[in-house]
Protein backbone atom coordinates (compact mmCIF):
# COMPACT_ATOMS: atom_id res chain seq x y z
CA UNK A 1 0.00 0.00 0.00
CA UNK A 2 2.90 2.38 0.82
CA UNK A 3 3.91 1.94 -3.17
CA UNK A 4 0.83 2.95 -4.17
CA UNK A 5 1.35 5.88 -1.90
CA UNK A 6 4.67 7.31 -3.43
CA UNK A 7 3.80 7.20 -7.25
CA UNK A 8 3.49 10.67 -8.38
CA UNK A 9 1.11 11.67 -11.39
CA UNK A 10 3.90 14.40 -13.06
CA UNK A 11 2.76 17.07 -15.17
CA UNK A 12 3.54 16.36 -19.34
CA UNK A 13 6.33 17.83 -20.41
CA UNK A 14 6.35 21.15 -22.69
CA UNK A 15 2.38 20.80 -21.90
CA UNK A 16 1.16 24.21 -23.51
CA UNK A 17 4.23 24.45 -25.15
CA UNK A 18 4.28 21.87 -27.98
CA UNK A 19 1.01 19.98 -29.61
CA UNK A 20 -0.76 17.35 -26.77
CA UNK A 21 0.76 14.49 -29.43
CA UNK A 22 4.10 15.60 -28.77
CA UNK A 23 4.31 14.86 -25.01
CA UNK A 24 2.03 11.56 -25.54
CA UNK A 25 4.85 9.97 -27.71
CA UNK A 26 7.48 11.36 -26.09
CA UNK A 27 6.05 10.08 -22.22
CA UNK A 28 4.83 6.93 -24.18
CA UNK A 29 0.89 7.07 -23.86
CA UNK A 30 2.04 8.68 -20.19
CA UNK A 31 4.13 6.17 -18.78
CA UNK A 32 6.32 8.44 -18.19
CA UNK A 33 4.63 10.95 -16.02
CA UNK A 34 4.12 8.31 -13.41
CA UNK A 35 7.77 8.05 -11.29
CA UNK A 36 9.06 6.28 -10.17
CA UNK A 37 7.97 3.92 -12.70
CA UNK A 38 8.72 5.89 -16.08
CA UNK A 39 11.09 4.31 -17.53
CA UNK A 40 10.15 0.70 -16.24
CA UNK A 41 6.48 1.12 -17.05
CA UNK A 42 6.86 2.43 -20.76
CA UNK A 43 9.22 -0.39 -21.11
CA UNK A 44 6.94 -3.47 -19.47
CA UNK A 45 4.19 -1.49 -21.57
CA UNK A 46 6.01 -2.59 -25.09
CA UNK A 47 5.58 -6.32 -23.78
CA UNK A 48 2.05 -7.34 -24.76
CA UNK A 49 3.15 -5.43 -28.47
CA UNK A 50 6.06 -7.98 -28.74
CA UNK A 51 4.15 -10.79 -27.98
CA UNK A 52 1.85 -9.87 -31.06
CA UNK A 53 5.14 -9.50 -33.42
CA UNK A 54 5.85 -13.59 -32.47
CA UNK A 55 4.04 -14.17 -35.50
CA UNK A 56 5.36 -11.31 -37.88
CA UNK A 57 8.33 -11.39 -40.19
CA UNK A 58 11.50 -10.78 -38.50
CA UNK A 59 11.98 -7.44 -40.36
CA UNK A 60 8.87 -6.02 -38.65
CA UNK A 61 10.42 -5.15 -35.20
CA UNK A 62 13.44 -3.74 -36.51
CA UNK A 63 11.68 -1.10 -38.89
CA UNK A 64 9.24 -0.58 -35.90
CA UNK A 65 12.52 0.13 -33.53
CA UNK A 66 13.87 2.59 -36.11
CA UNK A 67 10.11 4.16 -36.67
CA UNK A 68 9.80 4.93 -32.67
CA UNK A 69 13.40 5.96 -32.33
CA UNK A 70 12.98 8.46 -35.53
CA UNK A 71 9.57 9.79 -34.03
CA UNK A 72 11.26 10.26 -30.63
CA UNK A 73 14.08 11.83 -32.03
CA UNK A 74 11.79 14.63 -33.39
CA UNK A 75 9.12 14.91 -30.13
CA UNK A 76 12.55 15.03 -28.21
CA UNK A 77 13.98 17.70 -30.04
CA UNK A 78 10.50 19.70 -29.93
CA UNK A 79 10.42 19.48 -26.26
CA UNK A 80 13.89 20.74 -25.67
CA UNK A 81 13.43 23.50 -27.93
CA UNK A 82 10.03 24.49 -26.41
CA UNK A 83 11.24 24.06 -22.49
CA UNK A 84 15.34 24.08 -22.89
CA UNK A 85 15.43 20.86 -20.68
CA UNK A 86 17.44 18.25 -23.54
CA UNK A 87 16.53 14.95 -21.76
CA UNK A 88 13.79 15.39 -19.54
CA UNK A 89 13.58 12.20 -17.48
CA UNK A 90 9.60 12.08 -18.27
CA UNK A 91 10.51 11.24 -21.90
CA UNK A 92 10.56 7.30 -22.01
CA UNK A 93 10.34 6.67 -26.05
CA UNK A 94 13.97 6.61 -26.14
CA UNK A 95 13.89 3.25 -23.48
CA UNK A 96 11.08 1.73 -25.64
CA UNK A 97 12.60 2.56 -28.96
CA UNK A 98 15.82 1.01 -27.81
CA UNK A 99 13.95 -2.44 -26.16
CA UNK A 100 11.95 -2.89 -29.42
CA UNK A 101 15.40 -3.02 -30.69
CA UNK A 102 17.23 -5.34 -28.23
CA UNK A 103 14.15 -7.08 -28.72
CA UNK A 104 14.70 -7.80 -32.50
CA UNK A 105 17.81 -8.73 -31.51
CA UNK A 106 16.92 -11.03 -28.82
CA UNK A 107 14.27 -12.69 -31.09
CA UNK A 108 17.24 -14.83 -32.82
CA UNK A 109 18.35 -16.28 -29.12
CA UNK A 110 15.14 -17.09 -27.55
CA UNK A 111 11.74 -14.63 -26.41
CA UNK A 112 12.46 -16.51 -22.96
CA UNK A 113 15.22 -13.75 -22.42
CA UNK A 114 13.04 -10.79 -22.67
CA UNK A 115 12.47 -10.24 -19.38
CA UNK A 116 16.19 -10.63 -17.63
CA UNK A 117 16.91 -8.21 -20.77
CA UNK A 118 14.31 -5.71 -19.51
CA UNK A 119 15.53 -5.79 -16.38
CA UNK A 120 19.44 -5.00 -16.64
CA UNK A 121 18.63 -2.92 -19.29
CA UNK A 122 16.67 -0.67 -17.16
CA UNK A 123 20.20 -1.22 -14.42
CA UNK A 124 21.74 0.08 -17.34
CA UNK A 125 19.67 2.80 -18.50
CA UNK A 126 19.45 4.45 -14.80
CA UNK A 127 23.50 4.17 -14.03
CA UNK A 128 24.14 5.16 -17.49
CA UNK A 129 27.84 4.16 -17.58
CA UNK A 130 30.21 4.86 -20.55
CA UNK A 131 29.30 4.65 -23.78
CA UNK A 132 26.18 5.88 -22.64
CA UNK A 133 26.76 9.51 -21.18
CA UNK A 134 29.28 10.17 -24.17
CA UNK A 135 26.74 9.50 -27.01
CA UNK A 136 23.99 11.20 -24.49
CA UNK A 137 26.13 14.21 -25.96
CA UNK A 138 24.76 14.14 -29.11
CA UNK A 139 22.61 17.15 -30.05
CA UNK A 140 19.02 17.78 -29.19
CA UNK A 141 16.89 14.43 -29.82
CA UNK A 142 19.82 12.62 -31.54
CA UNK A 143 21.22 12.22 -27.83
CA UNK A 144 18.39 11.71 -25.84
CA UNK A 145 17.74 8.84 -28.09
CA UNK A 146 21.05 6.94 -29.09
CA UNK A 147 22.41 7.10 -25.26
CA UNK A 148 19.64 4.29 -24.59
CA UNK A 149 20.67 2.40 -28.57
CA UNK A 150 24.27 1.19 -26.53
CA UNK A 151 23.19 -1.07 -24.12
CA UNK A 152 19.65 -2.52 -26.00
CA UNK A 153 22.78 -3.21 -28.98
CA UNK A 154 25.33 -4.41 -26.71
CA UNK A 155 22.90 -6.82 -23.91
CA UNK A 156 21.23 -7.98 -27.18
CA UNK A 157 24.39 -9.11 -29.00
CA UNK A 158 25.64 -10.28 -25.30
CA UNK A 159 21.86 -12.38 -24.82
CA UNK A 160 22.33 -14.00 -28.09
CA UNK A 161 25.84 -15.43 -27.34
CA UNK A 162 24.61 -16.57 -24.04
CA UNK A 163 22.03 -18.57 -25.78
CA UNK A 164 24.22 -19.51 -28.21
CA UNK A 165 26.04 -21.19 -25.95
CA UNK A 166 23.99 -23.02 -24.41
CA UNK A 167 22.06 -24.44 -27.29
CA UNK A 168 25.66 -25.69 -27.91
CA UNK A 169 26.10 -27.28 -24.97
CA UNK A 170 22.58 -29.38 -24.76
CA UNK A 171 23.35 -30.16 -28.41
Amino acid sequence: MELLASIERLDPPGAGMVPDWIWLAATWFGAGLLAPFRAGLAVFAVLPMLALAIALPRYVLPVLAVAIFLAGVHVATEIELATGDKDDRRIVIDEVAAFVLGAAIIRQAGWKMLVPFAVIFLFLDRLKPWPMAYVEQLPSGWGVMADDLVPAVILGVLFMGVQTLIKRRTT
